[in-house]
């Protein structure tokens, strides 16, 4: 994204034309009644996707990621967890998370998945809500859920995660005709693969964000840019979900940010400098 935006900020020398180049000309598609009904059907499929999603992109400007790196936590692990708290409040459940993790390391590599809900985010996302819990327990359960997902983290991208290998194991059978292994068919299995958060960290030196859509009829999609002194973030859903909503996601995940910096500001002294 950054080389992208330079690029077309900076100012592009001419370039003399290649020799001996035809002249374009317009090409005329001949298109059968079948061909034209298929595309007023796309047309018409394609604006009803575009109405049902909901779409926020905001700036959250009380701090970025140098506040969580004052107290030696991982910035995408404090969003992560974040996000958790936000939909445990909104929903009073937590759900099956996606974040991209890179593989670049591995020739052709491409992602893996990063399971950010995990039992750590689940019990600091209960102390929060819970009036009786100190400062010090809520801290502590902070602290071990973003540790938990760092820890997960390295180990996605170092090709040590689930569900690429799952997911060679499932395509292999498909491949060799052979049945797909009952793994696959369990249902709890089912449904920690039902991502109502899909999310993606997208870090640039340019104040901008990417944005995608929910994978799921009931899920939300989640992509931010933590940058120093604030989170770029664009949150979706569909409209037409009765159980979704992106804009009252927004006012929560506003909510824990705040909540969060206030319990290790209030319980945690920050990292000196090496």
């Amino acid at each position: 994204m950054d080389n992208m935006l330079a690029y077309t900020a900076a100012e592009q020398k001419p370039q003399l034309p290649a020799a001996n180049v035809l002249e374009p000309k317009r090409l005329e598609f001949i298109l059968d009644s079948g061909a034209k009904e298929s595309i007023e059907t796309a047309k018409t499929s394609l604006d009803t996707l575009v109405k049902d999603l909901e779409l926020v992109l905001y700036k959250f400007g009380h701090f970025g990621k140098a506040l969580p790196k004052m107290f030696k936590i991982s910035p995408d692990a404090f969003i992560q967890v974040a996000l958790q708290l936000a939909y445990y409040r909104l929903h009073h459940e937590t759900a099956a998370t996606y974040e991209s993790a890179s593989l670049r390391q591995f020739k052709y590599g491409r992602t893996d998945t990063i399971r950010s809900a995990s039992l750590a985010s689940k019990e600091f996302s209960e102390n929060m809500e819970d009036k009786n819990a100190s400062l010090e327990k809520k801290a502590d359960s902070l602290r071990k859920a973003c540790e938990w997902h760092k820890a997960y983290t390295n180990q996605a991208i170092s090709g040590q995660g689930i569900d690429r290998h799952l997911l060679g194991l499932k395509l292999l059978a498909v491949e060799n005709g052979m049945n797909v292994p009952e793994l696959f068919m369990d249902t709890g299995f089912q449904m920690t693969s039902y991502f109502r958060l899909s999310t993606s960290q997208v870090p640039a030196k340019s104040d901008a964000s990417l944005c995608f859509g929910p994978v799921v009829p009931d899920g939300y999609g989640f992509c931010y840019n933590p940058r120093k002194d604030q989170f770029n973030i664009s949150l979706s859903a569909f409209n037409s979900s009765p159980e979704t909503s992106a804009a009252k996601l927004r006012g929560v995940l506003e909510e824990s940010l705040l909540d969060m910096r206030e319990v290790l500001v209030r319980t945690l002294k920050p990292a000196s400098k090496l």
